[in-house]
């Protein structure tokens, strides 16, 4: 028996109908992007004057290991740009579901014959470090050979996960059939 209750449309979610697809956008922007701007200015301001002394002394020892930080912080960059600028489509269409990310490249682009998919679930993943911890939640796919496919991640509420998995089993007639590790 399939799950009706009514699921609203999370924050950051916009559901557009393109043509004969159903797109359901998530806007990466959130408070972390702002709040890591400072600290990707510092980083990458300390390794311009850490490069620069280097290069300018002809230490190149201290040159070559600062160099793998200054890539960090070039990385920090293009992750915060993304952060604001980015949106995922997870598109349903009678043939494919796609997941793309865009303007800024990003990993994760997909697409996936729809009669290919079995079932649809949201995990809660959980990263912890000495001083904190974070939870995001993603949307998998199981696929008709029982292997798993992640779609979708760094979604900040469960809401999220659960309105996408749940719009694209109603697109798809999929009754939501309980799957081990899945967040209810």
């Amino acid at each position: 028996m399939s799950d009706t209750t009514l699921l609203p449309l999370p924050d950051k979610m916009e559901l557009v109908h393109d043509r004969d697809a159903m797109i359901i956008r998530h806007t990466w922007f959130s408070i972390k992007a702002i709040l890591l701007i400072p600290f990707a200015l510092f980083w990458n301001g300390f390794m311009v004057v850490w490069m620069y002394k280097a290069l300018s002394d002809g230490i190149w020892v201290m040159a070559a290991f600062g160099s793998i930080h200054a890539l960090v912080g070039i990385g920090l960059i293009y992750f915060c740009i993304a952060c604001f600028l980015n949106k995922t489509d997870v598109s349903i269409d009678p043939n494919y579901l796609t997941v793309r990310h865009y303007p800024v490249p990003w990993m994760g682009n997909q697409k996936i014959r729809v009669h290919e998919i079995k079932q649809l679930y949201t995990k809660e993943h959980i990263t912890r470090n000495k001083n904190s911890t974070s939870v995001s939640y993603r949307v998998y796919a199981i696929l008709n050979n029982l292997k798993e496919k992640k779609l979708i991640s760094n979604l900040d509420t469960l809401s999220q996960g659960k309105y996408i998995e749940r719009e694209i089993e109603a697109v798809l007639g999929l009754e939501d059939i309980q799957v081990a590790g899945e967040v209810r």
